[in-house]
């Protein structure tokens, strides 16, 4: 719950220069612009993602850092109300809550969110990242099964 009261508060802060300067070192172009549409709170998370995984030693895989700073790039606009009505019903049937073509913006906000990964995804590899970093993208939220990479994107997303 405290995870939850700190991410409420720290919604509106902008990311630091630190953390824009790493998504600099390793994104370029479309790919630049995706971190940079994303709202604050999503730049700040995935640089963070990014930087767990950086302290961790894990400096040699290219994918694997573009897939933390890129992971949510699906979320699009996102008010603070949309992030915290996703946390509160996202135990309840899609059908439920979201809506992709309803007339009321929560619904459809939800429904991104809801599929912010294949959204990302779909984003990223229109901006030409390589196959791999838009199926970590994509499956993020996933079991890992056997997939080392992914369970460790997994681990840092969750620890951010």
């Amino acid at each position: 719950m405290l995870h939850r009261v700190r991410q409420v508060r720290e919604a509106s802060l902008l990311p630091s220069a630190a953390e824009l300067a790493l998504a600099r070192e390793y994104l370029a172009g479309d790919l630049l612009a995706l971190f940079a549409a994303q709202e604050p709170r999503d730049q700040r998370h995935s640089a963070r993602t990014a930087s767990w995984l950086l302290e961790r030693g894990y400096d040699s895989d290219h994918d694997l850092l573009v897939a933390a700073l890129l992971h949510d790039a699906g979320k699009g606009a996102q008010r603070t109300r949309d992030r915290v009505a996703h946390v509160m019903t996202e135990w309840l049937p899609a059908p439920v809550v979201a809506g992709e073509a309803s007339r009321f913006e929560i619904r459809r906000a939800l429904a991104r969110s809801r599929a912010h990964s294949d959204l990302g995804a779909e984003l990223l590899t229109a901006a030409g990242a390589s196959p791999r970093v838009a199926e970590l993208t994509r499956l993020h939220h996933r079991l890992a099964g056997r997939d080392a990479m992914l369970a460790l994107l997994q681990r840092a997303d969750a620890a951010t």
